[in-house]
């Protein structure tokens, strides 16, 4: 018995050791923990503010301006061809005067009377003078026609032809065969919305002389235009004067 004893009571005395260090340890953690200021949770992470956004200027949807029509007229004088063909220059209309008597007229049945002419002046006489011929298919009342050299003419001073066709806010062109026989012509154009243009063309040989007047023109609205091709002088005494042959509408 008194052997147990001398190793238990060593053995006793290291346990209380032990038990005593942990003790102590365990008292100086808990009061570390205490004295440790409490810990906040941490901030909460706000994302950034995306950038202002700047506003980029659009290019304009305002419409291109658009310009009104103007009246103008364009004139040029020019040659007769050996052999005019009406239907195929005359697009919209065309007209050619005298071969069947000094009033007849010779028209396109599909041209819808575009082009008219103003009321006749006397004296008015049918020749065959031109020394260009004019050629045409699908008129009325004559239907087809080949070498035409007739056209209407008249004598002295004042006396003249008119002729008119429509006009708009479209180009169109206008060509007029003309002539002269010792006599001053003078060219007298007129839009009905307000432009106007004067010219003159003079021949003092006895034989008749022929030109053609291409006239390009646009108006500002709906309208027409004249053009009077008069004898502004006679010099000849017995039948100087201008003549007309045929018109084209384009």
């Amino acid at each position: 018995m008194r052997r147990w004893r001398e190793f238990l009571e060593p053995a006793v005395v290291i346990l209380a050791g032990v038990l005593a260090v942990v003790m102590f340890g365990v008292v100086l953690y808990s009061r570390g923990r205490a004295a440790e200021p409490a810990r906040s949770a941490p901030p909460a992470v706000v994302p950034p503010s995306p950038p202002a956004q700047i506003p980029i200027p659009l290019p304009s949807l305002t419409p291109s301006p658009s310009f009104a029509p103007i009246d103008s007229i364009t004139i040029e004088r020019v040659p007769v061809p050996d052999t005019v063909d009406l239907d195929a220059e005359g697009t919209i209309d065309w007209v050619h005067w005298g071969e069947n008597g000094r009033f007849s007229l010779e028209r396109d049945a599909d041209g819808g009377f575009a082009i008219l002419e103003g009321t006749p002046s006397l004296p008015r006489n049918r020749h065959t003078a031109s020394p260009q011929r004019f050629n045409w298919t699908g008129g009325a009342p004559l239907a087809r026609a080949s070498g035409v050299t007739s056209g209407v003419s008249t004598c002295g001073k004042g006396n003249g032809f008119t002729v008119s066709a429509p006009a708009g806010t479209d180009s169109s062109t206008l060509t007029v065969y003309v002539g002269a026989t010792a006599a001053r012509g003078d060219l007298h154009i007129e839009l009905s919305t307000g432009k106007e243009f004067d010219s003159s063309w003079e021949v003092r040989d006895t034989s008749m002389a022929t030109s053609a007047y291409v006239i390009s023109y646009q108006a500002s609205r709906t309208g027409k235009i004249s053009v009077e091709w008069i004898t502004g002088a006679s010099f000849d005494a017995k039948c100087g004067g201008v003549a007309l042959q045929a018109a084209t509408l384009s």
